[in-house]
């Protein structure tokens, strides 16, 4: 109630403004391997792509989206492991992908893990944070659909890849 008023959780997400901005996903790709350690994550890497890729997107929204991922993949990689970040794109889609090695997301929770309030029990809380709510992909699936991208997640040989997919434009 203190952060969302009246509003539940997913309807103060829901109801809240993104702008479909002009965003070059490479330079924010690089930007984030380049800043996350203030964040506390440490060893993210990005190979800067070929240049200039200009998608529709919410610098603030994405890098929300981005920070919910890289704190998950931070949680389940083996320690000093890199979190590696790609970018792939095509002359109407770019995606981003964002993947670690370690534990694999479990089958019965790889439809779900999207939804509010679905969290690993399995997973111990970064120090200072009590619990995971759940929130975390809630979020980032939601502000995506905002700036008409989506989120996928796909478990590797050797752990998680999750692809942030966006309207190229020229």
């Amino acid at each position: 109630h203190v952060l969302y008023g009246t509003a539940s959780p997913a309807e103060a997400l829901q109801s809240a403004d993104v702008t479909q901005g002009r965003l070059d996903l490479d330079a924010f790709l690089r930007h984030v391997a380049d800043n996350a350690h203030f964040a506390g994550i440490e060893n993210v890497v990005y190979e800067s792509g070929a240049g200039p890729v200009i998608v529709r997107a919410d610098e603030f929204a994405l890098e929300d989206v981005v920070t919910h991922i890289l704190h998950n993949a931070d949680r389940y990689r083996p320690a000093g492991t890199p979190i590696e970040l790609t970018l792939a794109a095509s002359e109407s889609t770019a995606s981003a992908t964002l993947r670690n090695q370690g534990a694999t997301i479990a089958d019965d929770l790889m439809g779900r893990i999207f939804e509010l309030g679905v969290s690993d029990p399995g997973v111990s809380a970064p120090v200072g944070h009590s619990e995971h709510r759940g929130q975390g992909l809630f979020v980032a699936k939601t502000y995506m659909a905002k700036m008409g991208g989506t989120i996928n997640a796909r478990n590797t040989a050797d752990g998680v890849a999750f692809s942030l997919t966006f309207q190229r434009l020229g």
